[in-house]
C-alpha cells in the first residue's frame, strides 16, 4: 500500500463553513436536507452540535466523526474524503454494554441514516481504527468508494462487547462498497465485514484481504449479497475463538449463514484459510450440522444458496488441507465457468474447471485502485470465461462474449 498523501493536501481545503458545500446559515429548513461534507482535518474530533446539521468541530474543522455526525441529522448526505491518513483516537464508551445504543462520538464511526462517502482512491484515503473498535456500524444503507478500512478490532479482550462481529465493518442495511480494500481487522466473526440478518452486501472492484476472525475470515453473510469483479485473499480463521456452535473456526475467506441467495461473479477467492470446513467458502445456515439427527423435511431445503459465475476460488485451506468449498443443508449453484483448484465446490456446469491449478500470482498492486491476484502465462483461467463484466477489478477492459478470463483479473499480454 502507497503511503497516503500528507496533510498539506488538507491545509488547502475551505474550512470557512465547516465543510459543508453551502453559504448561507442552515434554516430550521434546511437543517435536514441532504448536504456534502469537505472533510477538512485529520484529527479524530466530535462534532460541536450533533443536532444542527453542520459539521463543525469546537475549533471549526471538519472532521471524519464530526461529518459522521452531521449527516445523521441529513439524511442522504454525501462525505467527501480528500487523500490522507484518518485515524480514530476516541475509544469506545467502557459502559456501552448498559447503554445499549450506539453513541457517534465514541469509538467506531455510527452511520444511522442513508450516507455516501467517496474517497480520493483506495490506496490514498486511509480510514484506521487503530485498534480501539470497529471501523464502521452501519445502521442505515450506505455507499462507501475509494477509500481503505483497516485498523478495526471489534474483540478486544480489554473492553468486553457483546456484539464481536464485524471488524472492519458491522453492516446492519444496505450496503455498496465499490472501488474499497478492507484489510487488517480482527473480529470474533466477520473479521473484515459481517452483514447481520434482513442486510444486504454489494461488493464491487474491492478487495478484502488479510483480515483475521474466529469465524469468517474475510466476510459474513447473514443474509444475502452479491459480489462482483472483487478479490477475497489471504484471509484467516484461527482457534481462539470458542463461540459455541460446530460452525466455529469455519469461512477463510467467505461464510454464509442465511438462507437468502449470495451471487458472486467473476471474482477470486484464494490464499484464505480456516480452522475447520470451508477455507475458501463455508455455507452452512446456523448449526444446523451439529443437531442429533438428520433434517428430514426436503420442502424446507436447501436452507442457503450460493452461485458462482466466473470465478475462481483456488488454495485456500483448512490448516495446511487444501479446503476451497464446504456446505452442509445448502446448495451450491454454478452458473458456468468456474475454477475450483480442487474438487470441493461441486461444480459441473459448462465450462466449469475443477481440479484445476489456476496459477496464480500472490496479491499485490498490479495496476489499478486496489490491490489483486493476477494470472499467470499458461493459467487454464485464461480465456474460459464468458459474458463477463465489461471491465475487470482494475478498470482494464475485458473482451465481450467468450474468451474473457476467469476471475477478477483480466489478463493482458
Amino acid at each position: 500500500m502507497r503511503k497516503p498523501t500528507s496533510l498539506s493536501v488538507l491545509a488547502a481545503l475551505p474550512v470557512a463553513v465547516a465543510g459543508i458545500v453551502a453559504t448561507a446559515p442552515a434554516s430550521a429548513q434546511t437543517a435536514s436536507a441532504p448536504a456534502t461534507f469537505t472533510v477538512d482535518s485529520t484529527q479524530d474530533a466530535v462534532d460541536a452540535d450533533a443536532s444542527d446539521g453542520l459539521c463543525r468541530t469546537a475549533v471549526g474543522t471538519c472532521t471524519l466523526r464530526a461529518a459522521v455526525m452531521a449527516a445523521n441529522a441529513r439524511p442522504g448526505s454525501t462525505i467527501e474524503l480528500p487523500a490522507a491518513h484518518y485515524r480514530l483516537t476516541i475509544p469506545p464508551d467502557p459502559d456501552r454494554l448498559n447503554r445499549r445504543t450506539a453513541d457517534p462520538a465514541r469509538g467506531d464511526l455510527n452511520i444511522l441514516e442513508p450516507t455516501t462517502i467517496r474517497g480520493a482512491g483506495a490506496r490514498e484515503t486511509i480510514i484506521d481504527a487503530d485498534g480501539i473498535d470497529r471501523v464502521f456500524r452501519m445502521g442505515a444503507d450506505t455507499q462507501l468508494s475509494d477509500l481503505t478500512v483497516t485498523g478495526g478490532d471489534a474483540k478486544q479482550r480489554e473492553v468486553p462487547v457483546t456484539d464481536p462481529g464485524g471488524g472492519g465493518i458491522a453492516n446492519g442495511k444496505n450496503m455498496t462498497l465499490r472501488r474499497v480494500t478492507v484489510t487488517g481487522n480482527r473480529a470474533g466473526y466477520g473479521g473484515g465485514i459481517f452483514n447481520i440478518p434482513d442486510s444486504h452486501l454489494t461488493l464491487i472492484d474491492s478487495t478484502v484481504s488479510r483480515n483475521t476472525a474466529g469465524e469468517a475470515g474475510g466476510i459474513r453473510f447473514d443474509d444475502t449479497g452479491t459480489v462482483v469483479n472483487s478479490t477475497i485473499a489471504d484471509n484467516r480463521v484461527t482457534d481462539d475463538w470458542d463461540r459455541p456452535g460446530s460452525l466455529s473456526g469455519y469461512g477463510g475467506g467467505i461464510d454464509i449463514r442465511g438462507i437468502g441467495l449470495v451471487d458472486i461473479r467473476n471474482s477470486t477467492i484464494t490464499g484464505n484459510t480456516a480452522t475447520d470446513g470451508g477455507g475458501g467458502i463455508n455455507i452452512a445456515p446456523a448449526y444446523l450440522d451439529s443437531l442429533p439427527g438428520p433434517v428430514t423435511d426436503p420442502v424446507n431445503l436447501p436452507l442457503g444458496h450460493l452461485a458462482l459465475k466466473n470465478t475462481i476460488i483456488a488454495g485456500n485451506t483448512v490448516g495446511h488441507t487444501p479446503s476451497d468449498c464446504k456446505n452442509v443443508f445448502a446448495a451450491i449453484e454454478s452458473r458456468g465457468n468456474n475454477l475450483d483448484s480442487g474438487n470441493t465446490c461441486h461444480l459441473t456446469a459448462e465450462g466449469d474447471l475443477p481440479t484445476r491449478d489456476p496459477h496464480l500470482a500472490p496479491l499485490g498492486d498490479n495496476g489499478g485502485p486496489t490491490d489483486t491476484v493476477a494470472l499467470l502465462p499458461g493459467s487454464p483461467a485464461l480465456d474460459g470465461g464468458a459474458d463477463c463484466p465489461s471491465t475487470d477489478q482494475r478498470g482494464v477492459p475485458r473482451p465481450q462474449g467468450p474468451a474473457c478470463d476467469i476471475g477478477a483479473f483480466e489478463h493482458r499480454p
